[in-house]
This record gives C-alpha cells, structure tokens and sequence, in this order.
C-alpha cells in the first residue's frame, strides 16, 4: 500500500474511533497526531507544526499571497525516505454541553465556538489543497499529500448556489470541483484572499458520524 492511502485508511479509522467532541482547531491537530504517533505505530516519523521556508516553493506571483512569509505543515508523516504532509481545518457552529472538569460537572457550557464565514472556510480549504500541490512538486521525496477538513455545520457539504461569490470554491460531493478558484463577483477582502488555479477538477466525498449527540462532516482529499 502506498504511503498517502495507508495515512488515509487510518485517518478514516481516528475518526469513525474517536468519541470524543474536539474543542477546536488545535484540539483536533493533537488527538491525530497521538493517534498517527501512538496508535497506529508504524510510521518513522510524524511532525507537528512542519515548517518550510516559502520562498523555495515554485510559485506564480499571486501564490505568494497564499503561502506567506514562511508555512507550517500542521502534521508530515515519514516513511521510509518518503513524507507526506498533511493540512487540516476544522470549521464549527456553536454547541454548549455539560462537561466535568476536575471532578465536578459544569452545565451548558459553549466548547465549540460559532465560527461562521464560510465562504473564508473554503477558500481556505482549497488555498491548502494548493499550497499542499506545490510541495508535492517541490520535493521528489513528497509524492503525495492530504488535506483533511472537519465540520459540524452541515453548510460545508452542500452545494452552492449560482449566484453565491464563493461558488467556485464550493465543497459539495459528487462533482468536479472547477481548477480555476475565483470570486464570483465583487469581494471586500479579494486583494488578501486572492484568486489561484490548483491543478485538477478534484472530488470531494464527504462521511459523517456523531458524537455525544452532535453530527459531524468530514472529508479527506488526496493529492
């Protein structure tokens, strides 16, 4: 089995194992990364937070913008000579529950934020899926790469409208997802969260699960 689909295979696995809610973004990272580390126990290496220099990717002049002064991979996995790196994002609405903390049980606290913006939540998403295709073609030990997206709002997964901006960075499943990533229209925040093309019409297939009775999206794209 190739490296990127056995990462793959036991992402799927953390995630239809895991019964516990993930507070956030930084949450989530930790827990995989135990798992990929602990659990699972048979790779040579993983990384957290993986920086690179941006400025030895080949990239056009806008993908600067992406990239930014310097990149932290959230999790590289090492396998016999070979890495692939891994970006995740985790988009939440609001859920208050009751938790223990210390021995004693807190009612109707709020442990994932509303987060809202989606339409930034999937730029982002696919702003990763770039920036994952330049290094796959920096380096020859990187083949491949994943991107992993996790979500309780049930907005992720639809598709979108005509006449929505963020159209062309829609996540629906089942489709071909355009190359061309732009705004449809006029966008306040265009010159920060600029256009870019990826590499291919990717698809998306999303799978869910629910955790102490909140339903949760997630999908995990290879490139």
């Amino acid at each position: 089995m190739e490296l990127v689909e056995s990462i793959r295979e036991d992402i799927m696995i953390f995630f239809h194992n895991n019964k516990e809610l993930l507070f956030n973004e930084r949450d989530f990272q930790m827990h995989l990364v135990l798992w990929l580390r602990k659990s699972v126990n048979k790779y040579d290496d993983v990384d957290l937070e993986y920086y690179i220099p941006s400025g030895v990717l080949n990239c056009k002049e806008n993908e600067k913008t992406l990239l930014g002064n310097d990149l932290k991979i959230d999790i590289v996995v090492k396998k016999d000579g070979e890495y692939c790196p891994i970006e995740l994002k985790y988009k939440t609405k609001k859920v208050n529950q009751s938790i223990t903390r210390f021995g004693e049980k807190l009612n109707d606290v709020t442990v994932m934020k509303n987060q809202g913006a989606r339409d930034l939540g999937m730029y982002n998403f696919w702003r990763d899926v770039r920036r994952v295709e330049l290094i796959r073609n920096r380096f020859e030990t990187v083949k491949n790469g994943l991107v992993v997206f996790l979500t309780n709002d049930v907005a992720y997964t639809k598709h979108a409208k005509e006449e929505f901006n963020y159209k062309n960075f829609s996540m629906s499943e089942g489709k071909l997802h355009p190359k061309k990533k732009c705004w449809n229209g006029d966008f306040a925040l265009a010159d920060k969260y600029v256009d870019f093309d990826v590499e291919k019409e990717y698809v998306i297939e999303w799978d869910k699960k629910e955790i102490e009775g909140v339903e949760f999206y997630f999908c995990v794209l290879t490139i």
